[in-house]
């Protein structure tokens, strides 16, 4: 399985990254949506997505989540947070998309990895 990760704090990225990898999974990694979108185009083994709420320059992972990889992307959507009630939508998406879910940080990769397997 290959996971691509977004997040914009670059050393919690590349330790989740080893994390991933030391569980047997692939990983990719992005630090902004455009990065990440970019992966996505030339990347079609990617079966899961793990995107922080709030990255820089106002991107957030919700919209990210509605505005493109809902409609396109078949796999599994993590959105990570500090605070799962920043948003409103998290709820709503959580309820109507069965591939959607949020951990708040720090969140345990086993939950993540046993998550994105079902």
């Amino acid at each position: 399985m290959k996971v691509l990760l977004i997040d914009d704090d670059a050393d919690l990225l590349e330790m989740t990254v080893k994390r991933f990898k030391r569980k047997g999974y692939e990983a990719e990694f992005a630090q902004n949506l455009s990065s990440a979108r970019n992966i996505l185009k030339n990347s079609t083994d990617i079966n899961s997505i793990v995107c922080d709420l709030f990255l820089l320059d106002g991107e957030n992972g919700v919209d990210f989540f509605e505005n493109e990889v809902k409609a396109t992307f078949k796999g599994k959507f993590v959105l990570a947070t500090g605070d799962d009630t920043a948003d409103p939508r998290i709820e709503k998406n959580k309820q109507d998309n069965k591939n959607f879910t949020c951990f708040q940080k720090p969140y345990s990769i086993d939950d993540v990895i046993k998550f994105i397997e079902q």
